[in-house]
């Protein structure tokens, strides 16, 4: 994800601010993303799949209703929305690899940032999510 999809995000956060997330929230995830390169919690699909050898926590943050449609083979599922109230079900381990995917790579970019930001270093966002595991013929599970 480019510095310039990071910036499409900004609108959501009024949203955010409006939900109790308040300013200094606001502040330290700007901070936050201009502290970590993309590259930092970014890995194409194929790169993924390579990654696949180190047995990471796979995570499917797409809705129920897309995960019926198929997802990674070894995923987890928790939805976006859902991830903080579950950190419980996420490794204990914060140096753990952790690869997060949704449908597109957007909502999955935030969560691995997000994972980050609470010292998961290496929270890493499927880039193109699940679409773009497809497009690059990878394996899948379910779904018809």
């Amino acid at each position: 994800m480019r510095r310039r999809d990071l910036l499409a995000l900004l609108p959501l956060l009024p949203l955010a601010k409006a939900q109790g997330g308040g300013g200094d929230w606001v502040a330290a995830f700007g901070a936050f993303l201009k502290r970590v390169p993309p590259a930092g919690y970014l890995v194409y699909p194929t790169e993924a799949k390579d990654l696949l050898l180190f047995e990471p926590y796979i995570l499917d943050v797409r809705t129920a209703e897309e995960r019926r449609r198929g997802y990674i083979p070894g995923s987890v599922h928790i939805y976006a929305g859902q991830v903080p109230d579950r950190l419980a079900e996420l490794p204990k381990d914060k140096e753990a690899l952790i690869l997060v995917y949704c449908n597109s790579g957007s909502v999955s970019m935030v969560v691995a940032a997000y994972l980050q930001a609470l010292g998961y270093k290496n929270a890493k966002n499927i880039a193109h999510g699940f679409k773009g595991w497809l497009d690059a013929g990878l394996e899948v599970e379910g779904g018809s």
